[in-house]
């Protein structure tokens, strides 16, 4: 027979365990719904969410169910569609979807139009400041670049002009008087105007690709600042054979397109047309190469006397732009083959987030005795 003094001493110990139970529920109950919420998807109710699920592993937490018996009135809890929370008043929103949609176009469009008028300015607005300062500095050295070359063009097509016109004066001394020296001086005038013809059109080139690249990068910049705006958003499922099939068309970076991702065609695009550009005028280079050269071996040629002097300048030259050529066809063409892998593996990865959804569930157990917490994968 236990004293009344004991038994009010074993009351209140166990009306102190009970409020200690109540007390960690109530601080772990935030963190387990915050923890829901910022799953991969929003908690459902249990029943649609064993509807929806391929299979469900359940805990049950029947060192939790106490909890639930203790606090029917103190608590009233419910499950959500956003997650699992106390019942309470919902923070007014601020501000409509339909307007925060038209404030975030708003603002992707502003960083395209910066992009637009500074290449990189769009993405410095954006917040993406390596991307911004690395569009700057490449388009200024291609612009730069473009005007240096034009610029050297300029002045050999000057010195080319000076060749002609002392080479046309000694031979129409020859004609005159018909003195040798005059045609082989005329022959040493042509050869050194071949030359300097040759230097001038291979700096007009340069700048030719040069400003093949200022104009991708543009592009791609533009591009860029309107994808990473949200103007193409992702998600919907992309075929990728079609993909695939867009891809290899060059030049365009249609499979990019097709995967909703301007800013990788941009690059595409950019890469793949500068660098063909590129190989097809060091063809160029090389077939003019060719020409002098078999001039320079041709005994009927003004300037067959000056071979000795010319001929390994020419070879040299078609030798730079053979190895040139090939070494930018090369490139290209890895480009083109990763251009079509891209899409394909981009169209496969367009809709991975419905295709492999992984989920935590904390909710009130169907039965009403308790809570289960709820791990759920999908694929």
């Amino acid at each position: 027979m236990l004293c009344p003094g004991a038994v009010n001493y074993i009351i209140s110990v166990k009306n102190a365990v009970k409020s200690l139970r109540i007390i960690c529920f109530l601080a772990v109950l935030p963190a387990c719904a915050l923890w829901a919420d910022t799953g991969a998807r929003a908690v459902d109710s249990a029943a649609a969410a064993r509807a929806s699920a391929d299979e469900w592993h359940i805990i049950s937490a029947d060192s939790v169910r106490p909890f639930a018996e203790l606090t029917p009135s103190l608590l009233d809890l419910s499950v959500h569609d956003t997650g699992f929370a106390p019942h309470g008043p919902e923070e007014p929103k601020s501000i409509s979807e339909a307007e925060l949609t038209r404030l975030r176009h708003n603002m992707n469009y502003t960083g395209a139009s910066l992009s637009a008028v500074i290449p990189g300015s769009g993405q410095l607005y954006q917040g993406r400041y390596w991307m911004g300062l690395g569009f700057l500095a490449a388009e200024a050295g291609a612009v730069g670049f473009t005007a240096y070359w034009w610029d050297a063009a300029g002045t050999r097509k000057g010195t080319v002009r000076r060749w002609r016109d002392s080479a046309a004066v000694n031979m129409g001394r020859f004609d005159e008087l018909g003195d040798s020296l005059y045609l082989r001086t005329a022959g040493a005038y042509g050869a050194a105007a071949d030359q300097a013809s040759f230097e001038e059109r291979q700096a007009r080139y340069t700048a030719y690709n040069a400003m093949a690249w200022a104009a991708g990068i543009y592009a791609y910049n533009l591009l860029d600042a309107l994808e990473a705006g949200g103007l193409s958003p992702r998600g919907e499922y992309r075929s990728p054979t079609a993909a695939g099939l867009l891809a290899a068309v060059p030049f365009l970076g249609l499979g990019q397109i097709y995967n909703k991702r301007p800013g990788k065609a941009g690059m595409i695009a950019m890469t793949q047309t500068s660098l063909a550009l590129t190989a097809i005028n060091h063809h160029r280079l090389m077939t003019v190469a060719s020409e002098r050269y078999n001039t320079m071996r041709d005994p009927e040629s003004d300037q067959y006397a000056y071979r000795t002097e010319y001929q390994p300048y020419w070879a040299a030259r078609y030798d730079r732009s053979f190895s040139r050529r090939n070494t930018y066809l090369w490139i290209s063409l890895a480009t083109y083959i990763y251009s079509i892998l891209d899409a394909v593996v981009d169209a496969h990865l367009s809709d991975y987030q419905h295709k492999i959804d992984i989920g935590t569930d904390l909710a009130v157990n169907p039965a009403g005795t308790g809570f289960m917490l709820a791990l759920t994968y999908r694929f």
